[in-house]
């Protein structure tokens, strides 16, 4: 299924499904970010990848948020910017902070940024 436009190499941004360390989740990915395993058994970029773009649907698990959905990737994707939910530890506090992409690691939170309440 396609997202939306690559913010970096305007690929398309797809979603698939995958497990990893033994739990079904989705990856979104650009087209162009291909990785492989090699002779060493580490999952790197291919020699035919032009982009880096990933992004787990379980990125934000440490802060509590279950998962990242197609429709907040699609968000991010056209808006290059979105509120997440994310808890305290305790999973009682609840908190907003604005995402956007990162060329490195796919999406990054802007901590210093306060979500301005409507």
């Amino acid at each position: 299924m396609i997202l939306g436009t690559c913010p970096y190499c305007k690929g398309n941004v797809i979603s698939k499904k995958i497990t990893a360390q033994g739990k079904k989740i989705k990856l979104y990915t650009c087209e162009n970010s291909k990785k492989e395993y090699d002779e060493s058994d580490s999952y790197v970029f291919t020699a035919d990848s032009t982009c880096r773009f990933r992004v787990y649907s379980n990125v934000f698990l440490k802060w509590n948020k279950r998962s990242f959905s197609e429709n907040e990737m699609k968000r991010l994707l056209k808006d290059e910017q979105i509120v997440i939910r994310l808890h305290g530890r305790k999973g009682t506090k609840e908190y907003f902070k604005y995402a956007i992409p990162h060329e490195e690691y796919g999406v990054s939170i802007l901590w210093d940024e306060e979500v301005e309440e409507n």
